[in-house]
């Protein structure tokens, strides 16, 4: 038997112990989503996930990808939050072999809790690593579907001076008349990342486009950049 496996079980017995019926109704209902939740909070998720790291040393990267699909297929949302949790923190295997997996995470991200860090942290990474996969962002950004379109943009989220910003503009351009809230706010969020390592781009591009981008969008790309400074509203 995988070591993995009785890792995944030491993490779901103290999930048990560690959970809340109302804690849990909470949640559910904050994200409104199906998904049943055992009701722990983020900070007795991190000391569950600390137990499992001493309990189970993971060194290989088929290891890493089989806690990350023993934890994805879980019931309840905390194992996708512990399986986003694995995926961050074993750096070394963030690599080029572990995008399928986060591919096949990807598929089933249904919410902010859980495609925002996944395109991010994950996904971003390895794109950044390997551009030749940023076809991917123009699918995405191609879809009917919501999650893809804003991972599509989160991805870039993390590329500071690396950004690929040609890709991201014609990627918000495009994206600029969608109806989605959730679209228009991850396009503002890679914008104010980005306004903090080329703010004078940014307010260019908002200035330049402000007739195709939205207030909401704008809004959240001004958010912790010190805007006032101009001109635009």
């Amino acid at each position: 038997m995988s070591l993995v496996i009785p890792m995944v079980i030491l993490m779901q017995q103290h999930l048990v112990a560690a959970g809340s019926t109302l804690v849990a109704k909470k949640m559910q209902y904050d994200l409104n989503i199906r998904q049943p939740f055992y009701g722990v909070s983020p900070e007795k998720r991190h000391k569950i996930f600390k137990l499992a790291q001493a309990h189970t040393t993971i060194n290989n990267i088929e290891d890493y990808q089989r806690l990350l699909l023993w934890l994805w297929s879980g019931i309840y949302r905390e194992e996708r939050y512990l399986a986003l949790d694995a995926g961050e923190y074993y750096t070394d295997y963030q690599t080029l072999a572990s995008f399928d997996i986060y591919l096949e995470m990807l598929d089933a991200a249904d919410n902010v809790d859980i495609l925002d860090r996944l395109a991010s942290n994950l996904i971003g990474k390895v794109i950044l690593q390997h551009r030749d996969l940023e076809h991917y962002l123009i699918q995405w950004r191609e879809s009917d579907n919501v999650w893809l379109k804003r991972a599509s943009l989160l991805a870039h989220l993390h590329h500071q001076q690396q950004t690929n910003v040609t890709l991201l503009s014609e990627t918000i351009l495009y994206l600029a008349a969608d109806k989605s809230m959730l679209v228009q706010q991850a396009m503002g969020q890679v914008l104010n990342a980005y306004s903090q390592i080329d703010f004078d781009f940014v307010d260019s591009f908002i200035k330049n486009n402000i007739a195709l981008l939205t207030p909401l969008c704008r809004r959240e790309a001004r958010k912790l950049t010190m805007m006032e400074n101009s001109t635009v509203n």
